[in-house]
């Protein structure tokens, strides 16, 4: 599918360390099952942080609000979502954090302009929300993502047999973070058990530290992520093989060079 050096490879994927939007162009139309990702918010703010020296436990680390010079407007909505549409199957997926600002403006583009059912506007409850520190309003205790698929009524890819599900996922913030926005291993598996089938082609193209990955991985689905930061390529490569020693060589780094994706 695309004739570049991915930066390394299993049995089920590939990741680029490359532009994301040069990478999607090269994505052959109605090609992709489901797209899982987190892009940039472009809510960041140049060098800022909440201090807090106070609390119930003394000191705590400060609340940062600058996530990286990645999350400044560089990339916007509009630069890859026409891209999504095209490469996804007709009975594809879409699932996507975003600002719960912008959300519902996406929704409606989907709708309005490629005639995209918009199946929910799902959340992470955070079960332990950062305090808010400047104590001028509630605790922000949900992110949001959107699900939309091409086609409407039924024919997309959507796991029934799992058995009903809320539109939400309850998870601590506190796991191990390698990237300052990254979502919880569990709650990605919950959306890809859900959004997909076993042998999916799934799309990552903003894949961080690589948790939707390793989630198809897990998942027995394929995937192709891209990240254009070196650091966060080597982190997710890192983060497989540690996969690899706890499940004692269920999958491995390598793979087919003729695999088709």
């Amino acid at each position: 599918m695309l004739d570049i050096e991915p930066y390394f490879k299993t049995w089920l994927g590939k990741l680029y360390c490359d532009d994301a939007l040069k990478i999607l162009k090269e994505i052959p139309d109605e090609s992709i099952d489901l797209i899982l990702t987190d892009p940039p918010y472009n809510i960041s703010k140049k060098g800022a942080d909440i201090k807090r020296n106070g609390g119930k436990f003394g000191k705590a680390k400060p609340i940062k609000l600058d996530f990286g010079e990645w999350d400044f407007g560089k990339v916007q909505w509009t630069d890859f979502i026409d891209d999504f549409v095209r490469i996804l199957k007709p009975n594809g997926v879409l699932v996507m954090f975003y600002d719960r600002l912008w959300l519902g403006v996406i929704g409606l583009y989907l709708q309005e302009e490629y005639n995209f059912k918009v199946r929910h506007i799902g959340a992470w409850i955070k079960s332990n929300p950062a305090p808010q520190a400047r104590k001028v309003g509630w605790q922000n205790g949900l992110e949001f993502f959107i699900v939309a698929t091409k086609n409407h009524g039924s024919g997309h890819h959507f796991n029934y047999k799992l058995g009903q599900s809320p539109d939400y996922y309850v998870h601590s913030v506190s796991f191990k973070h390698y990237h300052p926005t990254q979502k919880p291993l569990k709650l990605i598996e919950w959306i890809v058990s859900y959004w997909s089938f076993e042998g999916d082609l799934v799309l990552d193209p903003f894949a961080g530290a690589g948790t939707t990955l390793i989630a198809c991985e897990r998942l027995k689905r394929r995937w192709i992520g891209v990240e254009i930061d070196s650091k966060y390529c080597e982190i997710t490569k890192k983060r497989f093989e540690n996969e690899i020693n706890k499940t004692k060589g269920l999958f491995e780094l390598g793979g087919d060079k003729d695999r088709n994706f």
